[in-house]
Order: structure tokens, then C-alpha cells, then sequence
């Protein structure tokens, strides 16, 4: 605290009168402590925070702007943990674990578009390598006939009667429809397997094609094709690094002046 005081006797270089200024030290000190101890790590978890959820939302943005029809399932898997008292450390993540019954892990599909490289294998693509019907370091791709949804996926439908036709088990979750006699009965359009897998060696495309109950005529509906590794499409690092150097020293001091007038 400032302290000024009046005097009639010199101070040490003056014989008359004077006006003194001093510095309790005691108030400032008890201040210092409140800004270091509370002011400062809640203004600190606050910044960090608010700057994370603008880099998620940044991302998000990126994802729209150079992806090909963005699901809302894909743009929720970039998520965000929160700053606490017990860690001052915010994060912009790609989720590791799917939330959504029967989906695959955000981060099987987003790391390769973020970072380049390989995607992981889908579920049915492991029950394909699986049932010995597609071999390892194959991936599937829609053929031109394949129907696709409204953001260029193979439809769940389909990989279900799919994997129905070819007789193949629940494996691991997300398609677990299996063909049985009593299924077959009572759909007449079974009688000729409408999916199939050509044997090794035929003149086909490996894949999976369909049959026309109807005609007996066929088509390619999956193919099976080479992993080939992907290019770099979203730069994760730099969009949420971006953010960081423009939000996050505005952030803090907003977040201190906002407490420093309590």
C-alpha cells in the first residue's frame, strides 16, 4: 500500500519541508500471494480451455473445407480435454474410443487424413480377411454400382446382407447378421446367394459382386484393392498450434483482469 505523509523537518538532503511517499509492502505481498495462489492457475485453466475449444472448432472448420462430405459422427470425433486444477494442460484429440454403439473408433479413419499413412482395417474388412474371402494388405472399395449414402459410404445395410450372404459370423461389432435356413425361407430372393466372393484364380476382380436372382446377370459391388497410404489432407498440429499463438495470451488476460477486480 502507498503511504504519503507530510512533514515540516528536512529529509536527509533537505532542510525544509517535505512531502513523504512509502510503500507498505505487507498489503502487496498478501496480494501478490492471492494472485499467484488463485488468481493466475484459474485464469491459466480458464485460457487454456477457452483455446482448446477453439482449435477443436478449427479443426472441425479445416475438415469441412478439405474433406469429402464430412459425417457429423467424423466431426465429433475431435473432441477436446479440459485444463483442471490438479493438471494445467488442455489437448485437441482425435477420440481413440468410439462413444456410438457398432461404430468404428473416430481415430481409425481421421489419423490417416491428419497425419498420412495407412488407415486401419474397417470391421468387415477383418471379418472378409477373416472368413478367408479377401487377403491381408487388402482394402475394400465401392465399385461404380455400389449405393452409397449421403456422405460416400457404403451403406450399413448392405455390408449387413452382404455379409449375410456369405454366410459369415458375428466377428466383432457393428455387423453381426448371419443367413439361416429359417431367414432363407422366408425371403424367396435368397435362393440364389444375390453377394458372392469369386473363387482364386477366377477371370473376376476379387471382390464381392452380385447376382440378379432374376437373370443370373452379375456386377462388381466391392472391390478389393492394394493399401495404398494417404496424403496428409487436414494439418491437425498447425491448425490447433495456430490457434494456440493467436487465443491463448488474449485469453489469459482477459481471464486476469476479469479476477484481479474481484
Amino acid at each position: 500500500m502507498l503511504n504519503v505523509t507530510s512533514s515540516l523537518s528536512g529529509p536527509l538532503l533537505s532542510d525544509g519541508p517535505s512531502v513523504f511517499m512509502s510503500f507498505d509492502t505487507k498489503g502487496w505481498e498478501q496480494e501478490l500471494d492471492r494472485f499467484e495462489q488463485e488468481v493466475v492457475p484459474k485464469a491459466t485453466i480458464s485460457a487454456l480451455n477457452r483455446t482448446a475449444a477453439v482449435g477443436r472448432l478449427a479443426v472441425q472448420d479445416e475438415m469441412e473445407a478439405k474433406l469429402d462430405r464430412v459425417t457429423p459422427f467424423a466431426k465429433r470425433g475431435v473432441a477436446y480435454e479440459q485444463a483442471s486444477s490438479s493438471s494445467l494442460s488442455a489437448a485437441v484429440i482425435i477420440a481413440g474410443k468410439s462413444w456410438a454403439k457398432n461404430s468404428t473408433p473416430p481415430a481409425n479413419f481421421l489419423t490417416p487424413q491428419f497425419f498420412g499413412g495407412q488407415r486401419n482395417l474397417k470391421s468387415f474388412e477383418r471379418q472378409l480377411i477373416s472368413a478367408g474371402h479377401m487377403d491381408k494388405g487388402l482394402y475394400v472399395v465401392p465399385s461404380k454400382d455400389c449405393p452409397l449414402d449421403q456422405y460416400g459410404n457404403v451403406r450399413v445395410a448392405l455390408i449387413v446382407r452382404i455379409l449375410a450372404d456369405l454366410q459369415i459370423a458375428e466377428r466383432t461389432a457393428g455387423y453381426n447378421r448371419k443367413r439361416t435356413a429359417a431367414s432363407t425361407k422366408r425371403n424367396a430372393r435368397y435362393k440364389n446367394a444375390r453377394f458372392f466372393v469369386p473363387e482364386r484364380g477366377s477371370h473376376l476382380h476379387p471382390g464381392v459382386w452380385q447376382r440378379n436372382p432374376m437373370d443370373n446377370s452379375i456386377k462388381p459391388m466391392l472391390l478389393f484393392v492394394r493399401m495404398r497410404s494417404y496424403v496428409q489432407t487436414v494439418n491437425f498440429h498447425e491448425t490447433v498450434k495456430r490457434v494456440a499463438e493467436e487465443r491463448f495470451a488474449r485469453y489469459f488476460a482477459e481471464e486476469v483482469g476479469k479476477r484481479s477486480h474481484r
